[in-house]
């Protein structure tokens, strides 16, 4: 099977196994040791932002100049666009989030990609929040390639808000 991702996008990738990698040890070890695990997970998670914010960055220069400002600032598009420009535009919000893992597991990161797709469908919406739907959706759907359905993330601190993405897969995918 061809490898369908980018140079960017295999190094999230590579953070996010060396994440699950870290956790699955995590479940397993003393106090001392979940201790150096949680350090080297911030460590990873600290590297994957900067990989994401580069690979975002890249993705921004491929986008002409007036599309890159709506979708830098999330403005619907005011022209029609071709669909190079939706494409370049869709690559950038695929661009996976590995911090995703700290919350979320394999098969929430599937629901949630199959209900950002299921969303996107909704004629209601302008082009921009559709192309962003879409690539949310592609970008849950590689690091559920990378890390498998099976990947369970720790559990949420009690007392804790969680991030918006742990919310509905809790209230939506859990009925």
């Amino acid at each position: 099977m061809k490898n369908r991702y980018f140079g960017s996008e295999r190094l999230l990738l590579l953070y996010a196994k060396q994440f699950t990698t870290l956790v699955a040890a995590y479940r397993g070890s003393d106090l001392n040791m979940q201790s150096r695990l949680h350090l080297k997970m911030s460590h990873i998670l600290e590297l994957s932002g900067k990989a994401m914010t580069a690979a975002k960055r890249r993705c921004e220069c491929r986008l002409e100049y007036d599309i890159r400002d709506f979708v830098v600032h999330r403005r619907p598009f005011e022209r029609p666009i071709a669909s190079h420009e939706a494409e370049a535009v869709r690559r950038y919000y695929a661009t996976p989030s590995v911090h995703h893992l700290v919350a979320l597991s394999g098969f929430e990161l599937s629901g949630l990609a199959d209900l950002l797709e299921g969303w996107a469908q909704d004629k209601r919406l302008d082009c921009r929040s559709m192309i962003e739907l879409l690539g949310w959706s592609e970008g849950m759907r590689s690091l559920v390639d990378a890390v498998g359905l099976d990947y369970t993330a720790l559990p949420w601190p009690q007392g804790t808000k969680p991030p918006l993405f742990k919310f509905l897969a809790t209230k939506i995918l859990r009925r």
